[in-house]
């Protein structure tokens, strides 16, 4: 086959499988396809039961139209809430026109589910705190110092009053870092099983832990401070004293002087005690963890000046 005929083959055989498309995609097909459903909402109002994700709808068509429906982005049903009222019904083929942005070329046989059922609440918006989902194994003899830090430590969620009321946290996504020794900081999502029902601001959070070799050290004779006292009275604590052991940073640690720690028990602890004893507060100049605490709650003697 000399240069001439090869290339005159391979334009004959170019222009038959242009041909054969042409013609094959003009021909009528029915194909079924997923639209994602887009929810909105009234003002006041806020969908308080799951609905469904997306509708899978049935169409039939000239194969051109198909396949470009196929190739957009922009395949959506979309369904307005806003006139409706409480315990509503939605014939799923029924105003497509306004739903979906199929052309009128295309012809709709089957929609599923065919119906919805639609329940409104009344809109509400509430902040709730992050829970932690990442699992940190430190390396040997090392520890997490304090707790995690993530920015921000809370989150805003928008949606049916009667949903939102009942969520108490909200988690993150869940991670595992093994053999840590240094601090850990990353971006992370927060996890949203209610995606159709709740709205979540922001959708990812900051994290921060601090794992540093661990060291111990006790801390005997720590005085206690009694502030908020009247000028009329006086308070004896049996014992005076506490004894306090620390696990945390072994720098920071090593620094550490009984001075640095405030031990304070409130005078209201001790108006509102019903049982003989209170127990001290305590806050640290650094991150770190009490392991032990002796005595771990005081008994007092309130008297008269």
């Amino acid at each position: 086959m000399n240069k001439f005929n090869f290339r005159t083959y391979i334009f004959a055989l170019f222009f038959a499988i242009v041909l054969w498309i042409y013609l094959t995609l003009n021909d009528s097909y029915s194909i079924t396809v997923d639209f994602p459903m887009e929810v909105e909402s009234g003002k006041n109002t806020a969908v308080s039961e799951k609905l469904p994700d997306a509708i899978e709808m049935t169409l039939q068509g000239k194969g051109w139209d198909l396949l470009s429906l196929m190739m957009s982005k922009n395949k959506l049903y979309k369904l307005n809430l806003s006139r409706l009222k409480n315990d509503s019904r939605i014939i799923t083929n029924q105003s497509l026109s306004e739903r979906t942005n199929l052309p009128p070329s295309i012809t709709v046989l089957r929609t599923s589910p065919d119906t919805i059922d639609i329940s409104l609440d009344k809109y509400g918006e509430r902040t709730v705190k992050i829970k932690n989902n990442i699992v940190i194994k430190a390396k040997e003899n090392y520890q997490i110092i304090g707790e995690p830090k993530f920015q921000p430590d809370s989150v805003k969620i928008r949606g049916a009053a009667s949903l939102i009321n009942k969520i108490r946290f909200i988690p993150t996504e869940y991670k595992y870092f093994e053999d840590v020794n240094g601090i850990v900081t990353g971006v992370i999502n927060i996890k949203d099983t209610l995606t159709s029902l709740i709205k979540i601001d922001p959708r990812t959070v900051k994290y921060t832990f601090n794992v540093q070799l661990s060291g111990e050290k006790t801390f005997e004779g720590i005085n206690i401070n009694l502030p908020n006292i009247p000028s009329d009275k006086e308070v004896v604590l049996l014992p005076p004293k506490i004894t306090l052991s620390l696990r945390g940073g072994v720098d920071e640690i090593s620094k550490l002087s009984a001075q640095d720690i405030n031990v304070f028990i409130n005078f209201s602890s001790i108006e509102e005690d019903s049982v003989g004893y209170v127990v001290p507060e305590i806050k640290l100049p650094i991150e770190a963890n009490i392991i032990k605490m002796e005595p771990d709650k005081f008994q007092y003697i309130l008297k008269k000046k």
